[in-house]
Order: structure tokens, then sequence, then C-alpha cells
């Protein structure tokens, strides 16, 4: 392949299957500077080498490289956790999806189900920009819903390569038995890597495989197509279906995965009662050892023929939920009782029960999420199931736990009230790694699921209450699921911060911006904490957070969500340059608490002030932000957040003074977040 890419950004490959899931991952990082051309000959080659020669590819260097230049509207989520190194392939893939920060649109006060998020990103496929289109196309991809099928075939014939692969791709993950046609007309497509995802796509949907001649000109792909044509008409979809319906017992784990993963996408009764029979004969054969002592490590890797491989079972249960089997609701709720147990249990199968229960979004199916919610424990106690380091179990979310809200959001459920307590507990405290300034997917999605639920009132008053608002009235039993947080190395939340953050999580009712605003004027108010973190520091791990930070941090964040208009006096007062972040000295080089940058205790809250100043839009805040952006006393977050809200304001009289400014940063992600700015 060959790929155009954005410059002086870090790159690392994975393979991943037709559904998008990865396989394999290179732990290690590249990247290219400004009109650069690098090669990769291996993980474990010199950096600087090129293949051979002999070796070299010369098809791929024909062909105009596919741009993926991160632009549009692309999806973003945690990175790596920093703790360890080789991980499991399936952390990726929990990353991209349980740890997504924007996957769902934040809507405000609209509570449309998470379904709804498909319809919204198909209209986009008809968009004016390119670079949205494609954006669209992928992020249809990562939802797999079916119903995304009909407007993918239809952006199968846009005019630019780039969506037309990416529409291909997408239908490998979300087609039906109607995306098989669209598909085959996209094999005589001029340009090679458009028929090659469309192959992939069909293999996917079809389980069924056509070889290219070599080299794959337009005329080896027509025969190709004509080939795939003259299958389908010697094999209709029931016979199609039951020849995949045998190979679910195939000795053969890759073979019957295929299949199992085919028949997810265009089976009827028989496929049904096939993956039905599988799951309910495999369910109970764990191959894992109980999780004891932090005792999942990074051994845990494994190819797709070992029976540590998750992904057969896992498929199975979600074709369950794809081909919306009602029959399986009770089949689903054993796998929830017997595998949820974060000691005992097989988290990537409760998983996939739970995905495959949002699917099919029966009352009995939503009945039985809200009860396995109810029953689940602390979420780091699951977190640590997965391989991450037990410093960071605090900041990760818990699948299982996110996979129900995002299911109950799915199914708009109203019914979420008396878990409301667990839903707060659930929400990571994340007091050290990737803080993001935005509301992440899991607090977005779990304050939706409590607004429906009714009681998104009683909590917000519970919030402005521990904040010290003198007219809210808090519920006893939202204060103590608000009080309770958990521990991670980098210190312990208090209940003032874990309020703040919740509150910023579920307020998005302009009611409550009054409120929010003067719980902000006073925490502003009180003295500067002093917070040494010292990374190497064992005490340090056991301190209690201090608040005022966090909670002008959490409260900035709220009142750019609510859009506050009324606070941009106040925002534009935080970035004066006598509060910049490196006003309290910088660490020793020497030291290891150089990773902090500046002695400021964290996090960066005058960094959320910028983003707030951003999200409500007033160009009156541009000459700060633009001070902002370029005083290299503020921290590094501070400086690429004034550069976003700049973005965001988009305001044409400041485009020559961003220029002047973006020709000469040192910052390269704030240099670049600057021009996005510029036309």
């Amino acid at each position: 392949f060959s790929v155009e890419v954005p410059a002086d950004v870090p790159l690392a490959f994975q393979a991943v299957d037709a559904e998008g899931r990865s396989e394999l991952n290179e732990m290690s990082w590249i990247y290219v500077r400004p009109g650069e051309v690098r090669s990769c000959t291996g993980c474990h080659e010199p950096r600087r080498a090129a293949p051979p020669a002999d070796r070299q590819f010369s098809e791929t260097f024909r062909t105009r490289p596919l741009k993926l230049l991160d632009k549009g509207e692309p999806h973003r989520w945690r990175g790596n956790n920093s703790g360890v190194s080789g991980m499991m392939d399936l952390q990726f893939e929990r990353f991209r999806e349980t740890a997504s920060l924007n996957l769902y649109r934040d809507t405000g006060t609209t509570l449309e189900p998470g379904r709804a998020e498909v319809a919204a990103w198909a209209e986009k496929l008809e968009s004016d920009d390119e670079a949205v289109r494609i954006s669209a196309a992928n992020r249809l991809a990562i939802f797999r819903d079916r119903t995304a099928a009909p407007a993918l075939a239809e952006a199968l014939q846009d005019p630019v390569r780039e969506v037309r692969v990416a529409a291909a791709m997408a239908l490998a993950a979300c087609g039906t038995r109607d995306s098989v046609p669209p598909l085959l007309d996209l094999l005589e497509d001029p340009a090679p890597d458009v028929p090659q995802a469309a192959a992939v796509a069909l293999e996917n949907l079809t389980g069924y495989a056509v070889p290219v001649d070599h080299p794959p000109t337009l005329g080896a792909r027509r025969r190709q197509a004509a080939t795939w044509r003259a299958w389908l008409n010697e094999n209709s979809w029931p016979e199609i279906e039951a020849a995949l319906v045998e190979r679910i017992a195939s000795d053969d784990r890759v073979e019957q995965r295929r299949a199992i993963v085919t028949l997810g996408h265009i089976g009827g009764d028989a496929a049904r009662a096939a993956l039905r029979a599988y799951v309910a004969r495999e369910k109970d054969n764990n191959p894992y050892p109980p999780f004891v002592n932090n005792n999942r490590t990074d051994n845990f890797t494994f190819g797709a023929d070992s029976p540590l491989n998750p992904r057969t079972l896992q498929a199975a249960t979600r074709a369950l939920g794809f081909l919306n089997d009602t029959e399986a609701v009770p089949l689903l709720g054993e796998i929830l009782a017997e595998h949820t147990d974060p000691v005992h249990g097989n988290l990537f199968l409760a998983e996939a029960a739970v995905e495959a229960l949002g699917w099919i979004g029966s009352p009995e199916a939503e009945t039985l999420l809200i009860e396995t919610f109810a029953q689940l424990g602390c979420y780091a106690d699951y977190v640590g199931w997965y391989s991450d380091h037990p410093a960071l179990y605090a900041c990760h979310s818990s699948p299982v736990h996110a996979r129900i809200i995002e299911a109950l959001d799915r199914i708009g459920s109203t019914r979420a009230g008396d878990i409301v307590p667990h839903i707060i507990r659930s929400i990571p405290t994340d007091p050290d790694r990737a803080l993001f300034i935005e509301t992440d997917t899991y607090e977005l999605l779990a304050g939706r699921v409590i607004r429906r639920s009714g009681r998104g009132d009683e909590l917000i008053a519970t919030c402005l209450a521990i904040l010290g608002d003198p007219e809210a009235e808090a519920s006893d039993e939202l204060r103590e699921a608000v009080s309770t947080t958990v521990n991670a190395w980098a210190g312990h939340p208090c209940r003032e911060n874990r309020a703040a953050h919740v509150l910023a999580s579920i307020c998005r009712d302009p009611r409550y911006a009054p409120a929010v605003r003067a719980a902000y004027e006073r925490y502003l108010a009180k003295p500067e904490e002093i917070f040494p973190r010292k990374i190497n520091d064992p005490p340090v791990f056991e301190v209690r957070l201090p608040p005022r930070h966090w909670v002008l941090f959490y409260l900035g964040r709220a009142l750019g969500n609510l859009g506050d208009a009324s606070a941009v006096e106040m925002l534009l007062s935080t970035l004066a340059p006598s509060l910049n972040e490196a006003r309290h000295g910088r660490p020793d080089p020497a030291e290891p608490n150089i990773h902090l940058l500046q002695m400021e205790a964290t996090p960066c809250w005058r960094a959320a002030a910028a983003w707030a100043l951003g999200k409500i839009g007033d160009s009156s805040a541009v000459p700060v932000l633009l001070e902002a952006a370029v005083n290299l006393e503020n921290a590094v977050d501070t400086r690429y957040a004034a550069a976003e809200a700049l973005v965001r304001i988009g305001d044409p009289e400041s485009v020559p003074a961003i220029e002047e400014i973006a020709a000469h940063h040192p910052e390269v992600s704030t240099r670049r977040k600057l021009l996005e700015a510029c036309p």
C-alpha cells in the first residue's frame, strides 16, 4: 500500500480484519517530514532502511498514494496505556471504541436515541466537503450498524477515490446481502485501491474469495467480477447461508470465524438457530485463568488460531444481536450471569453479549441490561482484567460497564433511574494520564442515560450542593455515589473534584448556567494550592488531590458545554499572562519530574477556560487567545487549547495574525492547530 499522511505526526501501523477489529499492532512509531517519502520494511529493521530494489512492490508506487490526512471530522480516542508496552492486540480495539473521545455527538439537551448517530453520519456522506464524507464513512464503519448500508452503497459512486475506498471498507463492517451488487460493480473501478477495498468487503459479506490475476489490471478486475457474479448466479442466498452454517463446525478456527462473521451480515433463521447452538455450547469454555493479584499480563497475546483468542465466540454472540435474534435473549442473560465476575468470568464474552442485547433492543433485553449493571462491581476491578497497569486502573473505563451504557443509550432507555448511583460510580476518575478537556464518550453517554432516567435535575442539584451552592438540595443517595472515588497512583480525587466532574458530564441545560458560573467564581477566589507531583515518590501515590484546580478544570468544561456567553469575561481573566503555569518554576531536567514540564499543580485548568471560550464562540476573546497561544510560559495544554478555540471561533479578521504566529511557532501540535483556522 501507499498512503499520504500528515507530516510531523507520530504514526503506528495496525493490521485489522474486515470488521475493523485489530489483529496485530506495531508497538513503535514512525513519522515523515514535509515532502518526505518513507517505507517500512519491518518493526525490527533499521529506521532509515528502504526495501532492496529487487523486492520493491512497484505496482504500489504506480498508484497515487491514498490520502489519509486526518481531516474532516475524524474519530479520536485515548491512546496506548503508557504503563504497559507489548499489550494484547485487543487492547487497541478497546481504546478505540470504549475509550473514544468523540464517537457520539454531544447534542446538548436533545436526547435522541444512540441509533440516531448512524442517521446523522449517513447524512454527512452527502456533505460538500470531501474530508467530511471520508470521515463519515469511517465513522459508520466503527458503528457496524446494518442500517447504514444503503447510504454507504450510494457513496460507492462518489467522485472522490478516498470516499469510495472508505465506503467500501465500511460496507465490509456494515453491509448486508443488498450491498453485494454495488460492490461487484466497484471491482471495475479504474483506481486500483478501490477494487481492492471492494474485494475485502465482498469476501466478508459472502464468505467467498476470488483471487485477482497479477498484476491487478482493470481487465483482471473485470475477470474477477465476472467470476464472482457467476458464483452468485450458481448459489442462492439460502444455499450460501446453509454452506456457511456447515462451516461453523470446521476444525479450522480461522475458517470457522470467517463463516460466523459472514453469517452476522447475511444470515436468516438457519443462521440464528446455528449461532445460538454454537454460543450455548461454547459459552462456558473459559480459557482464561482466574484474575488474582493483578495477574493479567502482556503474555496474553494470541493469533487467530489460538484457543485463547476470543474473537470467534465474540463474533457468534454479536451476530445474534446483528440478526435481531430475540430468541437469544435468555441465552445472553445466562452469559451475563456467568461471566461478569472479574475474577472468574470471561469478560470478552460478556462484552459481546451486552452488545448483542443492545442491537436486539427489546424490552426484555433492556431489563436484562439494567439488572446486570446493578450487579456489577467497581469498574477498576474490571479494568485490571484487561492487563492495564495497576497505577492506571482508576483512569480507564470498564468495557462491560461502557457497553451496557452504550446499549441503553442506543435503545433510548428511560428506565435507568434505579442504577443512576451505579452509573455515577462507574465513571473513571482519571486523575492522571490523558485527561482531555472535552467530555469523552463514556461521560457523555452516562450523562444522557441519566438525563433520560428522569434523575438529571436531582443529580445536578446534588453536585451543586457539594460545590457549596446554598440554594441546591442534595440527595443523600446521589451524594454518596458522587463521593465514591477510586485512587490512582497520581492521587485520589476528593468529593468536590468528583462533583464538578459529574456535573460537567451531565449538565446541558442553560437554566443551570448561573449556578455553574457562581461555583466557578467561588473556586476562582480560593487560595492557590501547592501540590508537589513527584513521580518517583511513593507516598504521593496516596495523597488526596486538592480541589481548586480540578474543580475549575471541570467547571470550565461545563461552561463550555453550556455555551454560557455570560462567562466570557470571567474566563478571559483566567488567561492573564501573570497566571501562566510556569510562574511557580520548572522541574530540574535531570530529575524524573521533568515530565511535568512545569511545577503548577495539575490539571491545567486554564486550558479548560480557553477551550470553553472556543465552545462559546465569542470573537471578543480572540486577542486574549492569540496571546495565550504564543506565550511559552503557558503550559502546552493551554497554548493548544487557545489555538483550538481560535479555530472554533473562526474569526476571519484574525487570520493574518494567526498565520503570522503559526509561521514561527516552535510547537508542531499548536502550529498545526493554528493553521486549521487559515483558509
